[in-house]
């Protein structure tokens, strides 16, 4: 039997087969295209071969309570030697010397989306990342040149699930694209491989608590099923439950998951509201869970053997810190940090959804 026309089929089946997967790759929106398509385009030249430098600041861009809460607790983190490294409080801040600079929104970004669509909500991601990396800034939303200046930033923090899942594909179609080496940091998204890693199994049942309104967008569930996916993993599950209330937040979160129910103990629950105390959270799991006490036979029943929590400013400030470490990029100033507030607005003379960085000051004659 001769194999050379089952060999040439294969042959000429291969260009449609490749053609069909880069098809079926997940497209970047016409702003990202835009940029690329020409090199003498002033965003690209921001962007191409950028290198993160020590004096740049650290960006946050999100709604302006996460911003702030962040920010606050980024200046006071003192858990770390600042020498050696060491988990040891030195009685100088962690990140000493260093600027957190917050891109601000007040309009939710849910709203945004509802409005405008979703491709729109990619692009105003990608617009806010730009910004923080150009060193011009506005002093009015009337000023039309930037009579201000700004420091570039040497990382980016995207301090909310909806611009992970509608803008950090762009943001990192484009940085790859132009070899910008400035590192873009995602909470959630480093939160829920943390739960992977730690659990060490690909069907680890998780639960999420999050700002109340985020509860019931569906949000968090789409960015926990992309990151299964890119995984591979087919059998992991997720919960997510927004909560107003700051005692008993546990408690409340498993007689809802029972009341819902669920029955498969959960794995881990990621921690996704600042305002929510993992420590106080951990004294509820050791009165739930002991044997002293009638919920073990219950609500008990509803955590695994090995269960944990993950928290979004311990997982956040230790990825920062280290990266800064690692690549020396700390200030090294003797000096309190600082936090700066910007509010990106839309540019007047723009149609596009051009934006410009006003400081967060700024009050309207």
């Amino acid at each position: 039997m001769s194999y050379k026309p089952l060999l040439l089929c294969l042959l000429l089946l291969l260009p449609a087969a490749c053609k069909r997967q880069v098809e079926e790759g997940r497209p970047t929106i016409p702003l990202v295209r835009e940029i690329l398509s020409d090199r003498s385009d002033a965003r690209a030249q921001l962007l191409r071969g950028r290198k993160p430098a020590s004096q740049s600041d650290i960006t946050l861009i999100g709604s302006e309570f996460a911003c702030d809460r962040l920010a606050e607790q980024l200046s006071f983190r003192d858990v770390q030697d600042n020498v050696d490294a060491s988990r040891t409080m030195d009685g100088l801040p962690d990140f000493a010397g260093e600027t957190f600079v917050c891109v601000e929104d007040v309009v939710p970004y849910a709203e945004i989306l509802k409005r405008d669509g979703e491709e729109a909500l990619r692009e105003q991601t990608l617009l806010r990342v730009l910004a923080a990396l150009d060193t011009v800034a506005h002093i009015s939303p009337y000023d039309m040149e930037g009579l201000s200046v700004k420091p570039t930033s040497k990382m980016v923090i995207l301090a909310d699930p909806y611009l992970s899942e509608y803008g950090g594909f762009d943001v990192d179609t484009l940085f790859r694209s132009t070899q910008c080496k400035v590192p873009v940091f995602i909470p959630i998204e480093r939160m829920i491989d943390q739960a992977f890693e730690l659990a060490g199994r690909w069907d680890l049942s998780v639960g999420i608590i999050c700002a109340p309104q985020y509860d019931s967008t569906g949000i968090y569930e789409r960015v926990f099923a992309r990151k299964a996916a890119e995984r591979g993993s087919k059998g992991a599950s997720v919960v997510v439950m927004g909560t107003e209330r700051r005692d008993s937040v546990l408690h409340s979160f498993l007689d809802s998951y029972q009341a819902a129910g669920h029955v498969k103990p959960l794995d881990a629950i990621l921690v996704d509201d600042l305002s929510v105390s993992t420590d106080s959270l951990k004294i509820e799991l050791a009165e739930i869970v002991s044997v002293m006490n009638e919920s073990s036979m219950t609500l008990g029943r509803l955590v695994s053997r090995n269960f944990f929590f993950v928290d979004p400013f311990e997982t956040v400030s230790a990825q920062c810190f280290n990266y800064l470490r690692e690549n020396n990029l700390f200030t090294h100033n003797i000096a309190k940090p600082q936090v700066t507030v910007y509010r990106p607005v839309r540019r007047p003379d723009s149609e596009d959804g051009s934006i410009i960085l006003i400081p967060g000051s700024y009050v309207q004659n």
